[in-house]
């Protein structure tokens, strides 16, 4: 029996879902800024639990949304000299190209936040009907006061949130804890009309109202990491009882972890984000899969470039191990082990650490033994959406570098002396505000398999992988 973390009991519990209709919502990305790491596992992680459920036989819709509108989108393409849309697709795109190079399975539906602005204010008008939002001079807001099992997601208190740093304190409302359900526009930012005035969508209405219109009032699933809990799920759910009072929003909630630097969680706010796509160039898709797989899903999980290297080499020693065989279900002991180790709460470093218990007693095995071993192996790899694909490592030879550096009129005379003129071309176009082309010049380069590294007070830096 599948058992999982529902974030909102704070326990393990034996799943109850319909075999013929599982509903999963996925938080994705706000596309302000290119994918990191962080991103990266929330990915792959429920990833894990999607393709799982399908090998139980369950018929699963998968909903993963995109925020395409909100400040922090606003304020970046202001600082870029872009449209909050060029932004938003840009962004995007290299969010796509990430969920395909870690085989993500592409959900049912891929909802952009702009694309229902109807449907949100239809469910900011059921909330004032229901009488619990409010109109001010700045927007309409959410009226916590009314809802009285507030913050029994993230179990805190009143006073937590009161002393946190992520309430906004509009002056017109009620309390320093409502939330905008609706802000009026400022000038020069992008606005809708409403009933109320021209204006766009806060940013935890738009989660509620694309699950309510495309899933309906009623999930089995709702995931995310577990910066999200508060406020972002906690005013999900009090969305939803606001304008579905009678209705069970969510039956299970589920929530990963950080992943820590040095012990310190990764995020924007501490100015230590590792890109997602560098890491994808350098290392190849299947590795930082696995790099994923190796922790438990509800657990911080340490990061460093030496544990993603040791992930390639333990992932290269299952390629290597399996190789020789199809993927194919013979051997039911490591079913069993499969089954065992993802129903608990979908331990996978559990079933990694089973399996090469077998790889290390296999020479006991005669020939047969060891075949469907190996298929099976290869087997429950591939439900986890591994295809053990060796990468290719390709040298570049100078006639590769000097066409490379030739488009952007650089003489290659030595990798040092050609990089730091490429460093300093793309410099000169971020002096100019020429992001796009700066940040083309960075991708660009990662064919050669060298990534451009954030610059810091000592310039710019650079690794040839």
């Amino acid at each position: 029996m599948l058992k999982l973390h529902n974030s909102y009991t704070s326990s393990i519990e034996e799943v109850d879902l319909n075999k013929k209709e599982v509903k999963i919502y996925l938080c994705g990305p706000t596309v302000q800024s290119s994918p990191h790491l962080g991103h990266g596992r929330s990915a792959v992680v429920f990833d894990f639990l999607v393709r799982y459920l399908k090998y139980l036989d369950y018929k699963v819709t998968f909903v993963r949304n995109i925020t395409d509108i909100d400040d922090k989108i606003i304020e970046k393409s202001k600082e870029e000299g872009i449209t909050y849309i060029q932004l938003g697709e840009r962004v995007t795109e290299e969010f796509g190209k990430a969920y395909k190079t870690l085989n993500c399975i592409a959900p049912d539906k891929e909802p952009k936040a702009t694309e229902f602005i109807p449907e949100i204010i239809r469910y900011i008008e059921k909330l004032i009907k229901n009488d619990f939002a409010y109109l001010t001079d700045s927007g309409i807001y959410y009226d916590i006061s009314k809802y009285d099992d507030y913050l029994n997601l993230s179990g805190r208190t009143k006073e937590d949130v009161l002393s946190g740093s992520r309430i906004s304190l509009e002056e017109d409302k009620k309390a320093p804890e409502d939330f905008a359900l609706w802000k009026f526009s400022k000038e020069d930012e992008p606005s809708w009309e409403s009933p109320w005035g021209e204006g766009r969508p806060g940013w935890h209405i738009e989660c509620s109202s694309m699950i309510n219109s495309i899933l309906g009032k009623n999930i089995d699933i709702h995931c995310g990491g577990n910066d999200l809990i508060f406020p972002h799920h906690e005013n999900e759910i009090a969305q939803s009882k606001g304008a579905f009072p009678n209705e069970l929003f969510v039956k299970y909630w589920l929530h990963n972890g950080m992943l820590n630097l040095s012990g310190q969680k990764m995020s924007k706010s501490e100015g230590n984000i590792k890109l997602l796509n560098e890491y994808l160039d350098q290392f190849g898709g299947e590795a930082v899969r696995f790099f994923f797989l190796r922790s438990q899903y509800r657990s911080p999980q340490e990061f460093s470039e030496e544990l993603l290297k040791e992930s390639e080499s333990t992932l290269n020693k299952l390629i290597h191990f399996t190789e020789n065989e199809e993927a194919a279900p013979k051997n039911n002991d490591l079913l069993k082990i499969f089954e065992d180790s993802m129903n608990e709460d979908l331990n996978t470093p559990k079933l990694i650490g089973e399996i090469f218990k077998i790889i290390n007693e296999s020479d006991d095995l005669d020939k047969k033994e060891l075949e469907d071993v190996k298929s099976t192996i290869k087997y429950i790899f591939k439900i986890l959406g591994f295809n053990f694909l060796k990468e290719k490592r390709q040298k570049n030879t100078d006639e590769d570098l000097i066409n490379f550096f030739k488009k952007y009129e650089i003489k290659f005379s030595n990798i040092d002396d050609s990089i730091n003129e490429y460093i300093a071309k793309r410099e000169n176009l971020r002096k100019k505000k020429e992001y796009k082309a700066a940040d083309e010049m960075r991708e660009s380069i990662l064919e050669l398999g060298i990534s451009i590294e954030d610059g810091t007070e000592n310039g710019w830096s650079w690794k040839n992988s």
